[in-house]
């Protein structure tokens, strides 16, 4: 189960380079970096998608559906798209 958290530490996150989510594949662990649309900002918010969260990609397509913590989350496309992070871990499978 993915419990949200890393071994990596906080100037380790600062150099990895940003990246579109939809450019990852699933079982990527990432940090949110960065949401471009100021409305999917606040909704993702209220989800627990925050600034620097920690979440697992399980599927993408339409929808891209993410793990936060115990919770899956699943975004439209279009909402996906907006959406930049930084990689900390990929899935070795």
């Amino acid at each position: 189960m993915f419990d949200g958290t890393t071994s990596l530490d906080r100037a380790t996150l600062r150099l990895a380079t940003t990246v579109p989510l939809l450019d990852l594949t699933p079982g990527t662990v990432a940090v949110l970096r960065q949401v471009l649309d100021d409305q999917s900002r606040a909704v993702l918010c209220s989800l627990g998608l925050t600034d620097g969260a920690c979440f697992r990609i399980c599927r993408l397509g339409d929808p891209c559906i993410i793990q936060v913590r115990s919770t899956r989350i699943g975004l439209s496309k279009v909402v996906a798209q907006s959406i930049y992070v930084a990689v900390t871990e990929r899935d070795v499978r």
